[in-house]
């Protein structure tokens, strides 16, 4: 069974990398916005493209998480 500091640690973890994928989203709407407004169109949706494939990938990631999480409050009890 892992300790309340190692419980703390996985959290602390969980919320940096959440963090780090928020400045990469920030980062990529920010640069369609721009390429939107200097009409690079062509860019942009290449660029929402990318976005939309990121968010899934982090979806399905954490919907994994997730499901292993509840397998192992399942088995604990």
């Amino acid at each position: 069974m892992k300790t309340i500091n190692q419980l703390r640690q996985e959290y602390i973890d969980t919320k940096t990398g959440e963090q780090i994928h928020l400045g990469w989203i920030d980062a990529l709407f920010t640069t369609i916005k721009d390429d939107l407004k200097s009409g690079d169109i062509h860019k942009a949706q290449k660029l929402a493209d990318l976005g939309q494939y990121l968010a899934q990938d982090l979806q399905h990631y954490s919907e994994d998480e997730l499901a292993q999480l509840l397998a192992d409050k399942e088995g604990s009890l």
